[in-house]
């Protein structure tokens, strides 16, 4: 991935075509807040970044937390640290995202192209091992 694209890593958008993903009580967080305030649960909105009232999102494919920004778009903020109880999450995947599909040939693939592994967080499992 050109880093020269995000000089300030600060704000970042997700992959084109990708189906957001809703907690399931099997994802683990720092803390009960953090937990809780990933929980979607509005019956006017579908999708977190239409939603006003979600405050944080998680990427599961990425593993990375972000505050949204409100443009219309599914950008965020990242953000290195849980603002409740102040731990430091883990760092993104997303480089390492970019870099695996790249190194197994997928480069200019298309997100909705991608073998089922790498439109999920199962890619990780294999990629850190």
């Amino acid at each position: 991935m050109n880093s020269a694209l995000f000089a300030s890593r600060r704000v970042l958008w997700m992959p084109l075509d990708y189906d957001w993903q809703r907690q399931s009580p099997a994802d683990e967080h720092c803390c009960r807040t953090m937990a809780a305030s990933l929980e979607m649960s509005c019956d006017m909105h579908a999708d977190p970044f239409d939603c006003p009232d979600v405050p944080i999102v998680f990427h599961k494919i990425f593993a990375e937390y972000g505050i949204p920004i409100r443009d219309g778009g599914t950008s965020y903020l990242l953000i290195s640290h849980c603002p409740w109880c102040g731990i430091g999450l883990p760092e993104s995947c997303r480089d390492l995202w970019f870099d695996t599909i790249e190194a197994a040939g997928f480069a200019n693939t298309p997100t909705v192209q991608l073998p089922e592994r790498f439109r999920t967080a199962e890619w990780r499992l294999h990629a850190q091992s």
